[in-house]
Protein backbone atom coordinates (compact mmCIF):
# COMPACT_ATOMS: atom_id res chain seq x y z
CA UNK A 1 0.00 0.00 0.00
CA UNK A 2 1.25 3.55 -0.91
CA UNK A 3 0.99 6.46 1.92
CA UNK A 4 1.20 10.00 0.62
CA UNK A 5 1.96 13.00 2.35
CA UNK A 6 -0.33 15.70 0.86
CA UNK A 7 0.00 19.41 0.95
CA UNK A 8 -3.73 20.67 0.55
CA UNK A 9 -4.15 18.63 -3.31
CA UNK A 10 -0.64 18.26 -4.10
CA UNK A 11 1.24 14.95 -3.23
CA UNK A 12 5.16 16.15 -1.58
CA UNK A 13 6.00 12.51 -0.30
CA UNK A 14 5.71 8.97 -0.88
CA UNK A 15 6.79 5.80 1.35
CA UNK A 16 5.66 2.28 1.32
CA UNK A 17 5.79 1.59 4.68
CA UNK A 18 3.90 3.25 7.34
CA UNK A 19 4.84 6.68 8.15
CA UNK A 20 6.23 7.05 12.19
CA UNK A 21 3.78 8.56 14.40
CA UNK A 22 4.34 12.47 15.55
CA UNK A 23 5.93 12.91 18.75
CA UNK A 24 2.96 13.37 20.61
CA UNK A 25 1.62 10.19 19.74
CA UNK A 26 -0.85 10.78 16.87
CA UNK A 27 -1.19 10.25 13.73
CA UNK A 28 0.24 12.88 10.85
CA UNK A 29 -3.37 13.60 8.97
CA UNK A 30 -1.63 14.59 5.87
CA UNK A 31 -0.65 10.88 5.14
CA UNK A 32 -3.02 9.64 2.72
CA UNK A 33 -4.02 6.22 1.76
CA UNK A 34 -6.18 4.14 -0.63
CA UNK A 35 -8.99 4.39 2.00
CA UNK A 36 -9.21 8.23 1.23
CA UNK A 37 -9.12 8.21 -2.36
CA UNK A 38 -13.33 8.88 -3.60
CA UNK A 39 -13.46 8.95 -7.38
CA UNK A 40 -11.19 7.45 -10.66
CA UNK A 41 -10.86 11.08 -11.54
CA UNK A 42 -8.81 12.02 -8.28
CA UNK A 43 -6.58 8.72 -8.31
CA UNK A 44 -5.22 8.84 -11.92
CA UNK A 45 -4.40 12.49 -11.25
CA UNK A 46 -2.70 11.99 -8.69
CA UNK A 47 -0.80 8.91 -10.19
CA UNK A 48 0.17 11.52 -12.71
CA UNK A 49 1.44 13.88 -10.54
CA UNK A 50 3.09 11.12 -8.74
CA UNK A 51 5.03 9.80 -11.91
CA UNK A 52 6.38 13.22 -12.62
CA UNK A 53 7.45 14.08 -9.21
CA UNK A 54 9.67 10.41 -9.03
CA UNK A 55 10.01 9.32 -12.43
CA UNK A 56 8.24 6.09 -11.17
CA UNK A 57 4.89 5.27 -13.26
CA UNK A 58 2.25 5.10 -11.71
CA UNK A 59 -1.55 4.47 -12.39
CA UNK A 60 -4.65 5.09 -11.04
CA UNK A 61 -7.11 1.76 -10.52
CA UNK A 62 -11.46 1.79 -9.64
CA UNK A 63 -11.69 -1.91 -8.51
CA UNK A 64 -15.53 -1.44 -8.87
CA UNK A 65 -18.03 -0.38 -6.64
CA UNK A 66 -18.47 -4.23 -4.48
CA UNK A 67 -14.53 -3.66 -3.74
CA UNK A 68 -13.26 -2.15 -0.57
CA UNK A 69 -11.00 -0.13 -0.73
CA UNK A 70 -12.54 0.68 -4.60
CA UNK A 71 -9.91 3.19 -5.39
CA UNK A 72 -6.23 2.86 -5.17
CA UNK A 73 -2.90 4.20 -6.76
CA UNK A 74 -0.14 1.55 -7.73
CA UNK A 75 3.34 1.27 -9.08
CA UNK A 76 3.87 0.00 -12.94
CA UNK A 77 5.84 -3.58 -13.33
CA UNK A 78 9.04 -2.67 -14.74
CA UNK A 79 10.71 -4.37 -17.68
CA UNK A 80 13.11 -6.63 -16.22
CA UNK A 81 11.36 -7.59 -12.89
CA UNK A 82 10.84 -10.97 -12.21
CA UNK A 83 7.38 -12.25 -12.03
CA UNK A 84 5.22 -15.03 -11.63
CA UNK A 85 1.59 -16.34 -12.92
CA UNK A 86 -0.64 -17.65 -10.41
CA UNK A 87 -4.72 -18.64 -9.70
CA UNK A 88 -6.18 -20.31 -6.59
CA UNK A 89 -2.89 -20.43 -4.58
CA UNK A 90 -0.90 -21.86 -7.38
CA UNK A 91 1.89 -19.87 -8.19
CA UNK A 92 4.60 -20.52 -11.47
CA UNK A 93 7.56 -18.32 -12.26
CA UNK A 94 7.02 -16.87 -15.83
CA UNK A 95 10.93 -15.24 -16.73
CA UNK A 96 11.33 -11.40 -16.13
CA UNK A 97 9.10 -8.60 -18.66
CA UNK A 98 10.86 -7.46 -21.56
CA UNK A 99 8.20 -4.93 -22.76
CA UNK A 100 5.57 -3.15 -21.74
CA UNK A 101 3.00 -1.48 -24.47
CA UNK A 102 1.34 2.21 -24.50
CA UNK A 103 -1.67 -0.33 -23.17
CA UNK A 104 -0.29 -1.79 -20.51
CA UNK A 105 0.21 -5.29 -21.83
CA UNK A 106 3.00 -7.06 -20.68
CA UNK A 107 4.94 -9.66 -22.54
CA UNK A 108 7.58 -11.83 -20.07
CA UNK A 109 10.99 -13.45 -21.63
CA UNK A 110 8.72 -17.13 -21.73
CA UNK A 111 6.71 -15.62 -23.98
CA UNK A 112 3.09 -15.25 -22.05
CA UNK A 113 1.58 -11.65 -22.24
CA UNK A 114 -0.83 -10.53 -20.11
CA UNK A 115 -3.60 -7.46 -20.13
CA UNK A 116 -4.78 -5.13 -17.55
CA UNK A 117 -8.65 -6.19 -16.51
CA UNK A 118 -10.20 -2.59 -17.25
CA UNK A 119 -8.99 -0.11 -15.32
CA UNK A 120 -7.96 -2.29 -11.85
CA UNK A 121 -4.42 -3.49 -10.59
CA UNK A 122 -4.98 -7.16 -12.23
CA UNK A 123 -3.20 -8.45 -14.96
CA UNK A 124 -4.66 -11.47 -16.70
CA UNK A 125 -2.80 -14.05 -18.57
CA UNK A 126 -4.49 -14.62 -22.51
CA UNK A 127 -7.21 -16.52 -21.62
CA UNK A 128 -8.23 -15.24 -18.49
CA UNK A 129 -7.16 -17.48 -15.56
CA UNK A 130 -3.84 -16.32 -14.32
CA UNK A 131 -2.43 -13.25 -12.60
CA UNK A 132 0.46 -11.53 -12.70
CA UNK A 133 2.09 -11.68 -9.46
CA UNK A 134 5.60 -9.86 -8.89
CA UNK A 135 8.69 -11.77 -8.14
CA UNK A 136 9.22 -15.43 -8.78
CA UNK A 137 7.52 -17.79 -7.00
CA UNK A 138 6.72 -21.35 -7.30
CA UNK A 139 4.57 -22.53 -4.63
CA UNK A 140 1.30 -25.01 -4.86
CA UNK A 141 -1.94 -24.92 -3.07
CA UNK A 142 -1.78 -27.77 -0.37
CA UNK A 143 -5.53 -28.47 -0.16
CA UNK A 144 -5.57 -30.68 -3.12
Amino acid sequence: MLYIKMNKDLPVEISESTPARLPNGSWDKSWKTRNDWTSYGQVCGLAKYLTAMTGRMFVGCDEGPGCSPQFDIIELPKVGDEVSYAFNGDYYPDGTITRITKTLQIKTSTGNRYYRRGVSGCWKMTGGTWSLVKGHINERNPSF
